[in-house]
Formats: structure tokens, C-alpha cells, sequence
């Protein structure tokens, strides 16, 4: 847990309590080593914040929400799916047929 009484006033007994080992404070190149480390954090910070985002706007994240308030959305869901997709394979049959039938005034007898 962070604790920011005690990083203000003993930075290397809080560096020791998060058991990341010893860091100089004492030299220039730790301080930059310390800064780059805080640099870095804080940018993949970021980017774990904006693939959050990303994913609470998500149609994927929505279904989520609705299926933790009703499970039955999923059965809802599915049978939405399931008519949209029989809706389909009779427009593609339907579509078949006609093709079908122009092959066949074309040829002269059926391809199949």
C-alpha cells in the first residue's frame, strides 16, 4: 500500500518496503534511472487506462453488463442470432434457385 508520510520522509526505507532493493538517490545517473522508471510507468499507465476505456465501449463489455442484470439476454440474444442466420440461408437458397434456374434456360438442363 502506498503510503505517502513515509516516502516523503525516508524515500529509501519506502524503495526497501516495496521490495524493489536498493536505489541511489544519491547520484545523477540514479535519478535519471528513477525518472525514466517513473516515465515509463506512468505511459503504460496511460495506455492500460485506454485500453479500459476501449473495452467498457465495447458491444462485447455491453452484453457483458446485460447478461450480469438477466442471464436469460444470452437466450435472447442467441434466438435473435439463430432467426437472423435462418433468414439468411433461406435468402441465399432463394438466390440459389434463381441461379439455378438462369443456368439452366442458359444450358439447357440443370447444373446439378
Amino acid at each position: 500500500m502506498f503510503h505517502p508520510d513515509l516516502h516523503e520522509q525516508d524515500p529509501q526505507a519506502f524503495i526497501l518496503k516495496q521490495g524493489w532493493g536498493s536505489v541511489s538517490l544519491d547520484s545523477e545517473r540514479g535519478l535519471k534511472e528513477l525518472r525514466a522508471l517513473y516515465e515509463h510507468l506512468q505511459a503504460r499507465i496511460l495506455e492500460i487506462i485506454e485500453s479500459l476505456d476501449t473495452l467498457r465501449a465495447s458491444p462485447e463489455m455491453e452484453i457483458f453488463r446485460e447478461v450480469e442484470e438477466d442471464e436469460k439476454v444470452i437466450d435472447r440474444i442467441a434466438a435473435a442470432q439463430r432467426e437472423e442466420l435462418e433468414k439468411e440461408i433461406e435468402e441465399l437458397k432463394a438466390e440459389s434457385l434463381e441461379a439455378e434456374q438462369e443456368i439452366e434456360e442458359l444450358v439447357g438442363s440443370s447444373p446439378f
